[in-house]
């Protein structure tokens, strides 16, 4: 199998791994999907809002490496809020939106795990993470009530705590609700930063 096949298969597992074969009702469908879109990789559509957000980011991968910019326009928001941290060298998602120069570079962004952090009534947070050679990467995405996404917050070689705030203010504490986990985190270190949500 080549390269860019066993990539794509990983997000297609990824995606049905994130997906109920339970029969579901009431469920619309993601934004900018069509009736029976999926049924190439065997998978049902969502059934809960946190799965919907987290089907939706795997969408946006899928499309961003197949470079389908029709596709990944009608996911995102036109006025996407982009923040990044890490090297300059490093800012590859902003090429490939953008098309700006390099991004044809050949970097691809495989996730190796994908999370929902539950809703509000506001808007979603989906973590994606994965590793592209020697890159470490960690994306959230807001997602807003009608499916579309609005924010991105990049990082690369960074590790990332999340915490939620309103969790703080009700408790003593702050709790974790997500953490970067790096294979190689035993015998590389990264930065951390903590990111309040």
């Amino acid at each position: 199998m080549d390269e860019q096949a066993g990539r794509g298969s990983v997000i297609k597992e990824l995606a049905a791994s994130s997906t109920s074969k339970l029969e579901r009702a009431g469920a619309g469908p993601v934004r900018g999907a069509t009736a029976g879109e999926g049924d190439e990789i065997g998978i049902d559509p969502p059934e809960t809002p946190e799965q919907r957000n987290k089907f939706l980011v795997l969408r946006l991968y899928e499309a961003l490496n197949a470079r389908d910019h029709a596709a990944v326009q009608s996911l995102l928001a036109p006025d996407l809020e982009w923040w990044f941290h890490g090297p300059p060298k490093h800012q590859h998602m902003m090429r490939l939106l953008t098309g700006g120069s390099g991004s044809g570079s050949g970097f691809r962004f495989v996730p190796r795990s994908v999370d929902a952090l539950g809703t509000s009534t506001s808007s979603s947070t989906v973590i994606a993470e994965g590793q592209e050679g020697r890159c470490y990467w960690v994306h959230a995405w807001t997602v807003g009530p009608d499916g579309v996404i609005t924010q991105l917050r990049e990082y690369f070689n960074t590790d990332l705590t999340v915490t939620r705030l309103a969790a703080v203010a009700a408790s003593a504490s702050a709790k974790c609700v997500w953490q970067s986990r790096r294979p190689d985190s035993a015998t590389n270190s990264l930065p951390g930063l903590l990111l309040a949500l």
